[in-house]
């Protein structure tokens, strides 16, 4: 991994050890995760019973929340315009957790191939191949809103996210995992990934179903630039990613590994 570690700064403020803290009992259960800290992206990702439960800007603002049946199952998207919802999403399934309609609206599965379709005389067409965990790996709507996305795995792990419009490749991610740490997102999102497969894939922009946290990505060829993953942790370094807060910033390399720029990408935080 390409990581400058010394230049990472640590998002979160570090909390000093005194000797009364010595039998602490250490936070285990993931609540939130913050990405893109201190930036107009700067979403709040809050998890509840291992499920994301809701998206929040930085002041509270609920933009989207995620509401589950008995089985853990997605069954309601529902989208906020300035704390008002203005789309909601429901979403049916079979007794083999297949997706069987969304805002009934029929959708076919086609076990052999692995594809969903949605044909039905609508003004759009949606044709989604999956893997065995039901996430896209090729995604095709045709006609109104026209899109295409495309993902590779290596195993559990999301390894590249290109997408199409307009018949030219709009953002390409190659995700890097040269380290083995686990990502304790990926179980809380994976009810809503299923369903972003066949309703919005720009959810797995930033990998985040992979098993493992990536050590980096590039951005093709046409981008002279590498975007290093650095870990810094408020307990120990290495950070043991599967029961500590920890943090994760994004440095910008050029072509000689260069420090150029860096960001914010996630912070974690357990109780």
């Amino acid at each position: 991994m390409k990581n400058i570690i010394a230049l990472f700064v640590l998002a979160t403020t570090l909390l000093s050890c005194s000797s009364s803290d010595d039998n602490a009992t250490i936070p285990t259960v993931l609540q939130k995760v913050v990405f893109y800290r201190n930036s107009p992206n700067e979403k709040h990702w809050n998890i509840n019973n291992d499920l994301l439960t809701n998206i929040t800007l930085a002041d509270g603002t609920v933009v989207e929340e995620f509401v589950y049946d008995t089985q853990n199952r997605l069954v309601t998207d529902i989208k906020y315009t300035n704390g008002v919802a203005t789309e909601t999403t429901t979403i049916t399934y079979n007794a083999n957790n297949i997706i069987t309609s969304i805002n009934g609206l029929p959708y076919t599965f086609n076990a052999t191939t692995r594809t969903y379709a949605y044909s039905y005389g609508s003004n759009f067409t949606i044709d989604c191949k999956v893997n065995e965990d039901f996430l896209v790996v090729d995604f095709i709507r045709g006609g109104f809103n026209a899109s295409e996305y495309h993902m590779t795995y290596n195993g559990a792990d999301m390894t590249s996210f290109k997408k199409v419009a307009n018949g030219s490749t709009e953002l390409i991610k190659n995700f890097h995992f040269d380290q083995l740490y686990t990502n304790p997102l990926q179980n809380a999102v994976l009810a809503v990934a299923r369903v972003k497969s066949l309703t919005d894939p720009n959810f797995f922009i930033d990998s985040v179903v992979s098993t493992k946290i990536a050590g980096g990505f590039d951005k093709g060829a046409s981008d002279p630039y590498y975007y290093s993953h650095g870990y810094s942790s408020s307990t120990e370094t290495p950070p043991n990613h599967s029961i500590k807060d920890f943090s994760i910033g994004v440095e910008i390399l050029d072509s000689s590994n260069n420090f150029v720029d860096f960001y914010s990408f996630a912070d974690y935080y357990y109780e």
